[in-house]
């Protein structure tokens, strides 16, 4: 069986069996091969708008001889894929273009008939919380991972929940705040925000900069709230306890 990068092993770690699973950006096929090894699909769709890549996909899983399990489209996300999925990863793309993509689906089928959607945006984690929070899914893992680089990565299922501004910047599950890649990334995210705000300089314009000291306030107080309910107290679960609806 063909090893896993550690990222997408923390992907293929969230997929649950299922009827038809669709790779949105397949690239290399690792995860459709893996899906396909683990019989944890009857179907999946191999998508990618590389031919290139997708090439790739075909000839790994005609290697492995379950090409017949997979149905490949050369395409730009889900929009012209003619089976319905009820399970959808979206992997290494911006979280505006995952966006996008699930609206662009939206406009022909319900996105009632996607159970569980697993994705690891590259940037713009906060857009995607929010569009899953305002579009029927909750989220149930929501996590940051380290492989070379810090990797977001999130699992939604369908049903109704509510999410502060705090967690649509910071995440929605409690117990991934243990983690130690999780405080590099939010005191990466605090240098970033310091750096713009020296760099705007006096000049800069006053509803800019007081945007950015209030985030960096709150990255302040999300540094404080981890250091003492999880780094300090070694705790998986805050007594405290905030969490979304």
């Amino acid at each position: 069986m063909t090893k896993l990068p550690a990222r997408l092993q923390a992907v293929a770690n969230l997929i649950e069996p299922c009827s038809v699973f669709a790779d949105v950006g397949c690239d290399h096929g690792l995860i459709s091969l893996y899906v396909l090894d683990n019989w944890l699909a009857n179907r999946v769709l191999c998508i990618d708008k590389s031919l290139k890549c997708l090439e790739k996909t075909i000839r790994l899983l005609q290697h492995h001889h379950v090409e017949d399990q997979a149905i490949f489209y050369n395409c730009d996300g889900l929009y012209p894929v003619r089976q319905t999925p009820d399970q959808v990863l979206i992997a290494g793309l911006g979280g505006a273009e995952m966006i996008d993509i699930l609206y662009e689906y939206s406009r022909g089928r319900s996105l009632d008939t996607i159970d569980s959607l697993i994705l690891q945006p590259m940037r713009d984690e906060y857009a995607v919380r929010k569009w899953l929070n305002t579009n029927g899914f909750k989220i149930v893992k929501d996590f940051v991972m380290k492989d070379k680089k810090l990797y977001h990565i999130i699992k939604a299922k369908r049903g109704e929940q509510k999410l502060t501004e705090e967690q649509l910047m910071f995440g929605t599950c409690e117990d991934s705040f243990a983690g130690k890649d999780y405080m590099e990334w939010l005191l990466n995210y605090k240098e970033k925000i310091v750096r713009i705000l020296g760099d705007a300089g006096k000049g800069a314009n006053l509803a800019v900069t007081g945007s950015l000291h209030n985030t960096l306030k709150k990255i302040n107080n999300q540094i404080k709230y981890v250091e003492e309910n999880y780094v300090k107290g070694n705790t998986s679960i805050s007594k405290t306890g905030r969490k979304s609806n």
